[in-house]
């Protein structure tokens, strides 16, 4: 008997034992970084993969990385290489005007915007117009590219766009003064020319527009 209660002694020792260390090695694993963000190779490229997202000039909507396309920068094939012929200078404006110059806030009238611009490298890619509204709430944005090129080509072309003024709640469109911002050009080498608001009010062109 005494013989016998020795051995089952000695196994519930040996159990207990063996719990013990299981309970170590378990304790260890879940420290281990890579149990805790997945076991395999797919589970860690998931777990640290963020998609970030960034913000076009002044808009307050944001873009997946992956998706959003600035239309005022050049794709890369169109930039030529450094060297002694690398264009360097940005575009020019030869002219800018648009009509009417006074719209009601209650209509859906369209504004009618005119430039005239000038690459003589690499040629225009793309022109962006900015207008604020009195109240600096609201933003709009017409934009010139060779869809819109009337006349000409993209080292010396005419180009045309029509631009509408954004909607309140009420379905009208805030009366006042909306400022020209800015004028932005851009060339296929992604060289650019932004010209202020008073820069082209000192060259005659016109920088507000009248809703009423």
């Amino acid at each position: 008997m005494i013989v016998l209660m020795e051995h089952l002694w000695f196994r519930a020792r040996f159990s207990l034992a063996a719990i013990l260390i299981e309970l170590i090695l378990f304790a260890w694993i879940l420290s281990c970084p890579a149990f805790a963000y997945g076991s395999s190779s797919e589970d860690l490229i998931g777990a640290f993969s963020m998609q970030k997202t960034i913000k076009l000039a002044g808009s307050s909507e944001c873009f997946s990385s992956s998706d959003a396309i600035d239309p005022l920068v050049p794709p890369q094939s169109q930039a030529a290489g450094a060297g002694a012929l690398a264009d360097d200078q940005p575009p020019s404006l030869a002219g800018f005007d648009f009509e009417p110059t006074t719209i009601s806030s209650r209509s859906d009238q369209t504004v009618n915007l005119t430039a005239h611009i000038i690459d003589d490298q690499s040629g225009l890619w793309a022109s962006a117009v900015y207008f604020e509204a009195p109240s600096s709430s609201q933003t709009a944005v017409a934009l010139f590219n060779s869809g819109n090129r009337t006349s000409g080509g993209s080292k010396d072309g005419i180009y045309t766009v029509r631009m509408r003024l954004p909607k309140d709640d009420m379905n009208m469109v805030e009366t006042g003064y909306w400022q020209l911002l800015n004028i932005t050009l851009v060339d296929g080498d992604n060289n650019h020319r932004i010209l202020q608001s008073d820069d082209l009010a000192r060259q005659g062109l016109p920088v507000k527009l009248l809703v009423v």
